[in-house]
């Protein structure tokens, strides 16, 4: 049986708006954490802590194009979704 907002309303007495509020509150938080922990792993594997400076060691040499490129890909993704998630995330606490 799928649990409905309907019935944890219900069977909790949580108004329905509330339920929805804080579900999204909760959502956005942990993706924003699983996108920093994703981006912290590629952080990592380079010794770097941005995407800037990932890219810096790429224009020095100090890396490959084939040992990075994957990696500046992903990390740019995940940067700009970080960035949407927690600009909503904002707007939704404060709203």
């Amino acid at each position: 049986m799928t649990v409905t907002v309907e019935r944890v309303e219900r069977e909790l007495n949580i108004p329905k708006d509330e339920l929805i509020k804080e579900g999204i509150r909760r959502y956005l938080e942990f993706e924003l954490r699983s996108l920093k922990a994703e981006m912290s792993k590629i952080l990592g594997k380079h010794r770097v802590h941005s995407f800037s400076e990932l890219w810096s060691k790429l224009e020095g040499g100090k890396v490959s194009e084939s040992e990075c490129f994957e990696d500046l890909t992903k990390l740019e993704y995940l940067e700009v979704r970080a960035e949407k998630v927690e600009s909503l995330l904002k707007e939704h606490i404060s709203g």
